[in-house]
């Protein structure tokens, strides 16, 4: 039966290719999911914006901690959030006989949660096509081909067997879905070249990639308004080196502690974002209180909103991606900051990592430092730039974006999905003409 839908679905996807543009458009119904509460996910709320402006219908569904939640994001989108209900595990494992094992226990909790997405999916729609952002909710992929016999986008933000400071049992858990699943996937999406070769190598059954980076919307650099320096509580008149997103081990965040206590006090470290590490960033701050509170070396401030980061961002005069060099990764990681800060005009100070070094030093946007150079020196290269630097670096910044945001890949996005509309008006006009025959 597999076998059959594939056949079917490969036909389709050939007529649709020998279809015009012109002769039609059937809005298509789409389920995104991920595993994560999706406020905070630049890129799933980016495609699910692009989608709608495309003239599709587009729900979202994610998982929370918390209790059941429905909300709407930029555009209108409603997004359905799921209480991560584990206690379904132990069932999970016993209905398939099991054993408690760590390995089999992970599995079956990424398993669950994969379930429950689909469930919520279940209940609300019927789509023609499901978008499953990461490896979690991909565990449900077969679960939507049985139900609704759709298509299957997958985006894999990252290669997760090899995610900085992965347990072990993890690196056996993560490629298991990914094997598990990819027979099921009739699209794939990833984010740069170097990634893509990876599963290539790693998972010959997925189709080819398309490659989607973490590209940041941009109509303009803003005017800044202040915001970022009266949050943090420092004169306007102090240069901002900023850390924004997650607070998370291996994103060298310890490394720009250390910087702090070396930086000249015409700068101030900023760290925007919430995680792991607040507390641990925020008792650094208190250590080295040795300056007057305008002029802190380290100051903590909540994260933005997605719809206003860039006014924020837009207060720094360098924007920090210290990632450490620990795993494939974060050697070939792209992560939205790297389009986000010169959405704001603002330059980049990077570890040297092949994807984004590339970038960074073909625009002339800022400065690339290897992950083993010791804070002294960063300190000593980044209290060495004069105005002109910085001015040069901004205008890099800024032709980067200008060329290389948003608007250059959302019509990959769109076209992968017109194939899939197109194909639903080959099937509606093949029904047509034969479905009432006898």
């Amino acid at each position: 039966m597999f076998r059959l839908f594939v056949w079917i679905e490969r036909l389709l996807t050939y007529c649709s290719s020998r279809t015009q543009h012109s002769r039609g458009f059937i809005r298509l119904k789409i389920a995104v999911t991920v595993h994560n509460a999706v406020r905070h996910d630049a890129r799933v709320i980016k495609q699910a914006q692009t989608l709608v402006e495309a003239g599709h219908e587009v729900r979202v569904f994610g998982l929370t901690t918390e209790q059941d939640e429905d909300f709407l994001i930029d555009g209108n989108i409603p997004v359905r959030l799921t209480h991560r209900d584990l206690r379904g595990v132990a069932s999970f494992l016993s209905e398939r006989g099991l054993e408690p094992t760590r390995e089999n226990k992970v599995w079956a909790s990424f398993s669950e949660q994969g379930r429950l997405i689909f469930e919520a999916v279940r209940q609300i729609m019927r789509p023609d096509a499901v978008h499953i952002h990461d490896h979690v909710s991909l565990t449900a992929a077969t679960l939507y081909k049985e139900e609704f016999g759709v298509p299957i986008v997958w985006d894999a933000h990252e290669i997760y067997e090899e995610l900085a400071g992965l347990e072990d049992v993890r690196r056996k858990v993560n490629p298991r879905i990914i094997r598990d699943n990819a027979p099921f996937v009739s699209a794939f999406i990833t984010l740069n070249e170097s990634i893509a070769r990876v599963y290539a190598e790693r998972y010959p059954e997925l189709p080819s990639a398309t490659l989607i980076p973490n590209a940041a919307r941009f109509s303009t650099v803003f005017s800044y308004d202040g915001r970022l320096h009266h949050a943090a509580g420092l004169d306007r008149s102090q240069r901002i080196l900023l850390f924004q997103g997650s607070f998370a081990d291996h994103r060298g965040i310890g490394t720009l502690l250390d910087v702090a206590k070396e930086l000249d006090d015409t700068w101030s470290v900023v760290f925007m974002g919430w995680g792991e590490l607040e507390a641990s960033i925020k008792e650094r701050a208190s250590e080295l209180g040795d300056r007057p509170s305008t002029k802190a070396r380290i100051s903590a401030v909540p994260g933005a909103a997605h719809s206003e980061l860039p006014m924020w961002t837009a207060g720094a005069t360098l924007g920090a991606i210290p990632y450490e060099d620990i795993g494939l990764n974060h050697r070939f990681c792209t992560p939205n900051k790297l389009w986000e800060f010169p959405a704001s005009g603002v330059p980049i100070f990077a570890s040297d990592l092949p994807e984004m070094a590339w970038r960074i030093r073909e625009a002339g946007m800022g400065l690339v430092v290897s992950p083993r150079t010791v804070a002294h020196s960063i300190a000593n290269s980044i209290n060495n730039l004069t105005d002109e630097d910085l001015r040069i670096f901004r205008a890099g910044a800024v032709e980067f974006i200008q060329r290389d945001s948003w608007a250059h890949y959302e019509p990959k996005l769109i076209d992968l999905y017109e194939k899939y509309s197109r194909g639903r008006m080959v099937f509606s006009k093949f029904f047509r003409l034969f479905g009432r025959r006898r």
